[in-house]
């Protein structure tokens, strides 16, 4: 999995899912699948439109996740790129739980619209 994100957004993610003070034992799911970026935990997901370069989905440990995201707050996008391997942030490599090449969106989620883009609406004709 490959994308771009403000740390802002993700953040947003994060919360809106339910993950503001995880316990050390907790994980989420971090997913990029159908233009989007998806975040799942304990059954809440939120979803946001991104530019996803390639699809996948890690599980990571919620609290460690939070604590390096921190350390990036004065960053403009993030580029994130997570396998079998580990999840990269930037040039920071973190370990993670599982991998899933293919992930499908899940049925139901919170979808953030994009912003800020600065493209007018088309007129109907």
């Amino acid at each position: 999995m490959k994308f771009t994100i403000a740390p802002a957004d993700l953040i947003m993610l994060l919360k809106s899912a339910g993950i503001t003070r995880p316990r050390k034992a907790d994980t989420f799911t971090l997913s990029a699948c159908a233009a989007r970026v998806f975040v799942e935990f304990k059954g809440d997901v939120s979803g946001v439109e991104e530019l996803v370069l390639s699809e996948g989905a890690v599980i990571l440990p919620a609290q460690k996740f939070l604590a390096v995201l921190g350390t990036y707050k004065n960053t403009r996008f993030l580029n994130i790129e997570g396998g079998p391997n580990g999840l990269k942030i930037q040039s920071f490599t973190m370990s993670v739980l599982a991998w899933n090449p293919r992930p499908e969106p899940p049925a139901q989620f919170h979808l953030f619209p994009v912003k800020g883009l600065g493209v007018a609406p088309t007129p109907e004709r």
